[in-house]
């Protein structure tokens, strides 16, 4: 990347789990005109004895806004706080929690374009007293957007979901011709660009065979198809509903910009299983940028100095990326 970047705050997600690992591992291969893009936000005890626990020990830390050249500006969140590799724990769900909060707090000031998100453990943020399933809600919250969309990156290998963490019996109340549009905007406008202002969207049915004309369900003649033909009205290029089978074979994701899908695994189980740790976890809707790794947190190979932090690192370079897309729509 040859362009002057934007800061980006990265926060360490659950230091109990591979979150510090992952990010002094990234950290200490990313090239410095990147590095010093960055202003990370977590525990900076955990980060600091993971560092010196791994041998790595060229990475300096300095206050976020008292620079220092070649440090990494840090906005510590934990103080003197000791953490437990492994342990799902109220202790690490307040940590994740709150260096959200610090990261969001720097992109409404403007002082970032966005963030890039360590894992966080779903439980450890409810035994904290969160009422969210996840960062995507959370940070609905905190913007206070009605409508997001989680989308999975991997190259040009693009899935945005309508619904997300919610048991399957709920996916049909929440399948509306309204939710399924609001899927399909987002996806277009998230990648759209100059080059391409109408993208390719391949939209996945969601009962077998995508429905064949009611016999196995109701939902895409009721939902998907009413969505599809209004919002071709804005993108022509809009098509589906394709059976969730077929709707990844190689030839379609040479042809399609984007795929929208309609349930969590629906949409995950395909670009996980050729993107591995390289996904990037994109959210669609919030006001600034988000980015994530694709994975969890993965508690049970934390402090072992065995994780991998290559899909930390695709992630800040899609939000790099993403932030020099953003600024451009917007001059």
């Amino acid at each position: 990347m040859d362009y002057p970047a934007p800061f980006l705050a990265l926060t360490v997600g659950d230091p109990c789990g591979i979150g510090p690992e992952i990010t002094v591992k990234a950290l200490s291969s990313l090239p410095e005109p990147f590095r010093s893009r960055l202003i990370v936000v977590g525990p900076g005890l955990a980060l600091k004895n993971t560092a010196r626990d791994l041998g790595i020990v060229t990475l300096l830390w300095c206050p976020w806004d008292h620079p220092t050249l070649g440090n990494i500006r840090l906005i510590d969140t934990g103080g003197k706080q000791s953490f437990r590799a492994g342990t799902v724990c109220k202790e690490g769900g307040k940590a994740s929690i709150h260096a959200l909060e610090e990261a969001h707090k720097l992109c409404r000031a403007g002082v970032c374009a966005g963030m890039v998100t360590g894992p966080i453990g779903k439980m450890a943020i409810h035994l904290a007293g969160s009422p969210f399933s996840g960062h995507t809600d959370m940070l609905a919250a905190f913007c206070g957007v009605k409508a997001t969309r989680m989308a999975m990156v991997h190259g040009r290998f693009r899935v945005v979901m309508t619904t997300l963490h919610v048991p399957y019996r709920d996916v049909p109340r929440l399948l509306t011709p309204a939710s399924v549009f609001e899927t399909l905007r987002l996806a277009h406008q998230a990648f759209r660009s100059a080059r391409k202002p109408f993208p390719h969207i391949a939209v996945a049915g969601l009962n077998p065979h995508a429905g064949e004309d009611g016999l196995f369900g109701i939902e895409e003649r009721e939902a998907i198809s009413p969505a599809i033909a209004k919002f071709r009205g804005l993108n022509p290029n809009v098509h589906g509903p394709f059976p969730a089978d077929s709707l990844y074979k190689s030839e379609m994701r040479k042809t399609m910009d984007v795929f929208v899908a309609h349930t969590h695994d629906q949409g995950l189980i395909a670009i996980k299983t050729l993107g591995k740790l390289n996904c990037v976890n994109v959210t669609l809707g919030l006001p600034y940028v988000r980015t994530s790794v694709g994975h969890g947190t993965a508690y049970d190979i934390a402090g072992q100095g065995v994780a991998d932090e290559r899909g930390l690192l695709a992630a800040i370079k899609i939000g790099f990326q993403l932030t020099k897309t953003r600024l451009k729509k917007k001059s």
